[in-house]
């Protein structure tokens, strides 16, 4: 009998063991070197709206394409979301690297109030990290992620002791800074007036640009025509089908016939030529500039590359989804992609096979409202100076006027109104008090859903289902406004520009997620994910901790069994 026991026992093990090696678990790979790209105002559908335009994966010379590459050699998730209540640069990139939301970042927006300084607060701003690379004045804010709450992915392999070389590069210094985090050897941005690449002494605190940076900027302003033509890149054997004109005829940033094709005549070295392809063109040489420079990807340990791309946003914001500027700015990031990975393939030993490259977006972009409205769906613009004047008209009557004359509301932006602490102190009113009446008057327009105030939030009195999971991931107590208004879908404050983004609905929330490399799956994976899940799977294969206030999860789904 005891026999019997111990060969049953054997044949259990021996069994539990194949089963063990045979079962499905992931293959996890430890890169060289992480890129990741970020195309700013990149909409979900604008990898399937256009893709009969782009480069095939790969062509007979062996040189790969640019999203049709990645979607071939990577997990293709089409639909990852920012559940948040605003959706826009600053908080969205804020989340892609922390795997946090705006309440525990700290970043809801890109500008706030701060009632105890007294000022507004641009996201990352800090006056004492002066700029490097243009001459000193006392009116250019400092910068560095110093309102940033919580660490990065690349602080996670600073933590960790590893040699690990930290890079991050984008025309707009909020996309830069926030992806980089705290620990980055180095975060590099645009200035547009004196078009050139600058940073500031919170990385470089000798207050000296790197050599090659000097360089390149040098090299940027060599121009040989002092006009640049951006002309739409159509060919009558691509058909395009959704792109029809221009859904924004009175653009003022660029001049030039508009319509189903355009030639925008443009200054060489001015702010409007970021405005165009070239801008992507720009920071992908300064990133190609920044892997040379660095050794990215030739170290004993993973090394971090984010990089944004700011010029598709500029050109979303004047032009509108809908138009054929938007659809060849896609088209010529497809072939700027391109042209990144065919160069990161000969500089890294090994090729693209010991790098992960994640493509994704900071927000998407609601249709142009006039355009919405001519094809019969509910839309409309917020007229914020009217609006602002009601509420200031409302508590005059209400409460009397304040004396200072600074008016009850010392500063609004994207419906998030802050109220005059001043005032009502020397009012002797509760804040509330004030609170509930501008909500009334917000609650009175046409073009918004619902309202809430700081007190609502505090005693979680907040809107339902959709509104309050956003509300209470993003809602950052001192930031946020004191009131808040939430827009209905498709509309919002009536500016300058095309359109925008900044609600949670899917138009403004939803964009692509392509995680390629060793040990990821080839292909579509049909399931809706977060942003938020992108850190933990980045650091999962560093070896590392997620960020500290990391709250997604590892995509399990997008790794090879």
């Amino acid at each position: 009998m005891k026999k019997h026991f111990l060969l049953f026992s054997s044949f259990i093990v021996l069994m539990s063991s194949q089963a063990l090696s045979n079962s499905s678990t992931p293959t996890i790979k430890k890169p060289k070197l992480i890129v990741v790209l970020i195309i700013d105002q990149f909409r979900a559908d604008y990898l399937t709206r256009f893709k009969e335009r782009f480069l095939p994966a790969k062509n007979s010379n062996g040189a790969v394409g640019g999203f049709n590459y990645l979607i071939s050699n990577g997990a293709y998730f089409p639909y990852a979301q920012y559940d948040i209540l605003q959706s826009m640069t600053g908080p969205g990139h804020a989340t892609l690297l922390t795997g946090s939301y705006p309440y525990q970042s700290g970043i809801p927006l890109n500008d706030w109030y701060d009632s105890k300084l007294g000022k507004n607060i641009y996201c990352v701003e800090d006056e004492g990290s002066p700029i490097v690379g243009l001459p000193e004045n006392k009116d250019l804010r400092g910068m560095s992620p110093k309102n940033l709450i919580g660490s990065t992915v690349g602080d996670e392999l600073k933590n960790a002791g590893y040699p690990s070389k930290v890079i991050s590069i984008a025309l707009k210094d909020r996309a830069a800074i926030l992806m980089g985090g705290h620990r980055a050897d180095l975060s590099l941005w645009f200035d547009p007036k004196s078009f050139q690449w600058i940073s500031s002494r919170y990385y470089l605190p000798e207050g000296n640009l790197p050599s090659w940076v000097t360089k390149l900027n040098e090299e940027v302003k060599i121009k040989k025509s002092p006009m640049k033509v951006w002309s739409a890149k159509l060919q009558e054997t691509m058909k395009s089908y959704f792109a029809t004109t221009s859904s924004y005829p009175n653009d003022k940033k660029l001049t030039g016939k508009i319509g189903p094709t355009f030639n925008h005549g443009i200054a060489a070295c001015s702010p409007e030529e970021l405005s165009s392809p070239y801008g992507n063109e720009l920071t992908a040489q300064a990133a190609l500039r920044a892997i040379d420079f660095y050794d990215l990807g030739k170290n004993i340990t993973p090394d971090l590359l984010a990089v944004s791309f700011s010029s598709h946003d500029y050109v979303g914001h004047a032009f509108g989804p809908n138009s054929k500027e938007i659809e060849d700015m896609t088209v010529s990031e497809d072939r700027v992609i391109s042209t990144f990975l065919n160069n990161l393939k000969n500089k890294i030993p090994g090729g693209l096979k010991e790098v992960v490259v994640v493509l994704s977006a900071d927000h998407g972009v609601a249709p142009n409202s006039d355009w919405l409205l001519k094809n019969k769906m509910a839309s409309g613009r917020v007229d914020i100076g009217a609006l602002q004047a009601k509420i200031e008209e409302r508590l005059n009557q209400k409460f009397g006027k304040i004396d200072s004359g600074k008016g009850w509301i010392t500063y609004s932006i994207d419906f998030n109104y802050y109220i005059n602490r001043d005032g009502i102190n020397s009012k002797k009113l509760s804040k509330s008090d004030v609170e509930n009446e501008i909500k009334k008057v917000l609650q009175m327009e046409d073009g918004f859903v619902h309202v809430f105030t700081h007190t609502d939030y505090e005693n979680r009195l907040l809107p339902p289902g959709m509104h309050e999971r956003q509300i209470l991931k993003t809602y950052f107590s001192g930031r946020s406004g004191d009131v808040i208004a939430i827009p209905k879908p498709f509309f919002v404050h009536g500016d300058d520009n095309s359109t925008t983004h900044m609600t949670g609905y899917s138009y403004d929330r939803t964009v692509p997620l392509i995680i390629a490399g060793a040990g990821f799956k080839h292909g579509i994976i049909p399931k809706m994910v977060d942003v938020v899940d992108i850190a933990p799977t980045l650091t999962i294969l560093t070896g590392t901790i997620p960020p500290s206030s990391s709250e997604g999860r590892v995509l399990t789904e997008a790794f090879n069994p």
